[in-house]
């Protein structure tokens, strides 16, 4: 801490924290525990910019190339022609791995969408008897000496549809109410104005996690929604969500989730999630945890238990938030939404990145001459999931099982 002289800069004294933050920054600042969390960790995420009320986004995943045999006698070891469920991706000098018999193999040409020709015994490994349902994996390219050019790959861009949701929330009250005294400091309009900013940031929060895609012009104006997680993990990576059993194991717990590991956006953090749990999941997780750990007790102890906020396992990190919302409803208590934060973010139109509006109070813009003062906060935004196959939703978690 220390003292300054001269005349005051903004730039240079005010600490960025000070600054005047966007709506959803300054509400995770203002209730860092409340009953929004994805829409406050959002507020710390870059943010894209809708152009258009049908605002839709790209994505590429990863394939990485096998193909499978398919001929019920399987193949010699001097075979060089395949039969296989699909050679789409696959190009002649590719360089395939048979991790049964640790045989690599070269293409040499492919005959058709069903046909490969290979070289066999590429390699150190001879060459050996390939079984029905084999996998053989593209381990990579190897060109001869003044090759021509090859056949040109690429991974396919695939144009999510999805449009933007107008979130409007209102605060109004009678002047006389606006000056009437009230206990604990805080006046009537700012009780109001902190309802409504609360109300609005829920709202946006429940749309992020259950919107579904719409656009309606049969009405006097179009009307449109985004599409939120939930929904496109079902659409685009639909083996991600899944129900869990009646009681869960660790091991269970792992097989649900795994899948979410698998494709990371952010290749600089490729082992972390967040899990946004309802009560019941929480209370889940902890009693796998308890039964996966052993607990010692000494005589000196005035507490006892377990209480996780996190999990690790073989493929990285889950760090666990309960959500007030899932825990409002029966029905949700038992869901967990395990999310890859840098796959998500916002796009709002221009200006609409949560615009205010007030009426009344002074007497100028007097809503009409009604004695009464309030407002209004006005946001449009879409989501953008980038890699839904970082996503999991997990439904019915209701017990733990050692």
């Amino acid at each position: 801490m220390s003292l300054f002289t001269g005349v005051f800069a903004a730039e240079t004294e005010n600490p960025a924290e000070l600054n005047k933050r966007s709506f959803a920054a300054k509400m995770l600042e203002l209730y860092p525990n409340g009953s929004f969390p994805l829409w406050g960790l959002l507020s710390q995420q870059p943010k894209a910019k809708a152009v258009s009320s049908t605002h839709g986004y790209f994505t590429k995943t990863i394939q990485f190339g096998s193909v499978t045999i398919n001929d019920g006698a399987g193949y010699a070891a001097g075979d060089v022609t395949f039969t296989v469920d699909s050679s789409t991706g696959i190009v002649a000098k590719q360089v395939l791995y048979n991790p049964r018999t640790k045989e690599n193999l070269r293409v040499s040409s492919v005959t058709n969408s069903t046909t490969i020709v290979v070289t066999r015994a590429f390699g150190r490994q001879a060459a050996a008897a390939i079984l029905d349902n084999d996998v053989l994996i593209v381990i990579g390219t190897a060109h001869d000496q003044g090759s021509d050019r090859p056949t040109a790959r690429g991974m396919t861009t695939v144009y999510v549809p999805n449009y933007t949701q107008i979130f409007r929330n209102a605060w109004a009250l009678t002047d006389t109410a606006r000056a009437s005294a009230v206990e604990m400091g805080m006046t009537n309009i700012a009780r109001t104005k902190r309802d409504c900013a609360i109300l609005h940031s829920i709202d946006c929060e429940s749309a992020i996690f259950f919107g579904q895609p719409k656009m309606d012009t049969t009405g006097t104006n179009p009307l449109h929604a985004t599409q939120g997680i939930i929904d496109a993990v079902d659409q685009y990576a639909p083996a991600n969500t899944n129900d869990a059993a009646a009681t869960t194991t660790y091991d269970q717990l792992i097989t649900l989730i795994e899948s979410a590991f698998n494709y990371s956006t952010d290749l600089g953090n490729t082992k972390e999630r967040v899990a946004f749990c309802g009560s019941t999941a929480m209370k889940v997780l902890n009693g796998i945890g308890r039964f996966a750990g052993t607990v010692t007790i000494s005589q000196e102890e005035t507490s006892f238990g377990m209480m996780f906020t996190r999990f690790k396992f073989y493929k990285g990190i889950v760090n666990l938030i309960e959500h007030p919302m899932f825990n409002s409803h029966d029905e949700l208590k038992g869901m967990m939404v395990l999310c890859e934060l840098a796959g998500l973010q916002l796009a709002f139109m221009e200006g609409r990145d949560t615009r205010p509006e007030e009426f009344g109070g002074t007497g100028q813009n007097n809503a009409n001459g009604v004695d009464a003062e309030g407002g209004s906060l006005t946001t449009e935004f879409a989501v953008e999931l980038i890699n839904p196959f970082a996503y999991s939703v997990i439904y019915g978690l209701t017990a733990a099982a050692a």
